[in-house]
């Protein structure tokens, strides 16, 4: 058993994370900004949850006291994503470092040095700073969460349409399979996968006009579904197909599995 600090711990993955870590039976560390009062419903019992700022570095060393691994699903957005991503991941390995944590596992982006997107940019100064920490360190890239695929189809069925992005295909993850990866990399000891970038998809490929048909027929939600072009760097590398590792993908659950219980 670990003592395992998951950093982010409050957000989607790192709720995930931290639940999955505590099943295994690790003394988990919840670091954040936030931390929910014990009677939220994102509240999970036995985690330490702790404030900290990795940008300021406020709370880092008592969040990093006696940590074995560390799990950053951190994230930063607009403006503030460089700043968390770069800066606040060195202040957080260099501090780590100083406590003798000795393994660091990060959440990234399938192909997120190959886009020019201002959010992948700084994900891949992100782990540009991990392979160079002191620490032994594992990148685990992964593709679009189901959640995030269906905020497309949310947001747009407010107004009575289903938006999805033209000529665009996902491979969407489940997060609590995403959650499951990090912590198998957290307990990896297999030197091999030391300092290794390991690239990780959902189970199938399937163009964003079938999602969002799968969508529409779980929650019965009406409105048309409506193709629309995704402008920008991020509209180019999807259409190209850099959001994808068909390869690589998992045995996990599949979209239409994950609306069964999820059609909301």
């Amino acid at each position: 058993m670990a003592r395992v600090l998951v950093l982010g711990g409050t957000g989607v993955l790192g709720r995930a994370v931290t639940a999955d870590a505590v099943e295994r039976g690790h003394q988990v560390v919840s670091a954040s900004r936030h931390v929910p009062d014990d009677d939220a419903p994102e509240y999970i019992p036995g985690v330490d949850y702790r404030l900290a700022d990795v940008v300021s570095g406020d709370g880092l060393e008592e969040a990093l006291d006696r940590v074995d691994v560390l799990v950053d699903v951190s994230n930063g957005t607009g403006r503030d994503a460089a700043h968390v991503f770069a800066f606040g991941s060195q202040t957080l390995l260099h501090t780590a470092a100083r406590f003798g944590v000795h393994r660091a596992v990060v959440a990234s982006i399938v192909n997120v040095d190959r886009s020019a997107y201002g959010y992948y940019r700084a994900k891949a100064a992100q782990e540009g700073v991990y392979r160079d920490s002191a620490l032994e360190t594992r990148i685990i890239r992964l593709t679009q969460f189901v959640e995030f695929v269906t905020s497309f189809f949310r947001r747009g069925a407010r107004f009575g349409v289903i938006p999805a992005p033209a000529k665009i295909s996902f491979q969407p993850i489940a997060v609590v399979d995403a959650a499951r990866l990090m912590v198998d990399a957290a307990e990896d000891e297999d030197t091999a996968t030391a300092n290794s970038t390991r690239s990780f998809g959902g189970p199938r490929v399937e163009t964003a006009l079938e999602l969002a048909e799968q969508w529409k027929s779980a929650t019965g939600a009406r409105g048309a579904i409506v193709a629309l072009r995704l402008p920008g760097p991020l509209g180019t590398s999807w259409r190209a197909g850099q959001n994808l590792v068909p390869e690589n993908a998992i045995d996990g659950l599949s979209y239409s599995e994950w609306l069964t219980s999820n059609a909301v």
